[in-house]
């Protein structure tokens, strides 16, 4: 049994945000999910990426502009985001506190977490 948090997982460390990898194949062996949980700072931004795996955002705290592709939206606590494959993407806190929010998506692999999340 795998159970992880905060405390006891891998963290990446951005420009105004950091992003703690819940469970990827390197702490759990899987090659099919992976489950990450981010902090964006007030006034700070996500970059924008794509990737060819789809994505789940869900927002546990805070307020955020969704960018998808040329699309934007507000979001707050309690949304879920879904993000098709090869989609330009990326969120904006907008709000006064830290935006919080869970991602899910097809696994990584080691290497790419490893560079990720190298601590």
């Amino acid at each position: 049994m795998l159970i992880t948090n905060r405390a006891n997982t891998r963290i990446g460390k951005y420009n105004g945000f950091s992003t703690h990898l819940l469970i990827g194949e390197l702490n759990s062996g899987s090659t099919e999910i992976s489950i990450q949980i981010t902090d964006v700072e007030p006034d700070e931004m996500q970059f924008l990426h794509s990737h060819p795996r789809e994505q789940c955002y869900y927002i546990i705290t805070g307020r955020g502009l969704m960018i998808i592709d040329e699309e934007s939206e507000e979001v707050k606590g309690g949304d879920a985001i879904f993000i098709s494959s090869e989609r330009t993407h990326g969120i904006r806190n907008i709000g006064n506190t830290v935006l919080t929010y869970l991602t899910a998506n097809q696994a990584f692999g080691k290497k790419r977490e490893d560079e990720l999340w190298p601590d």
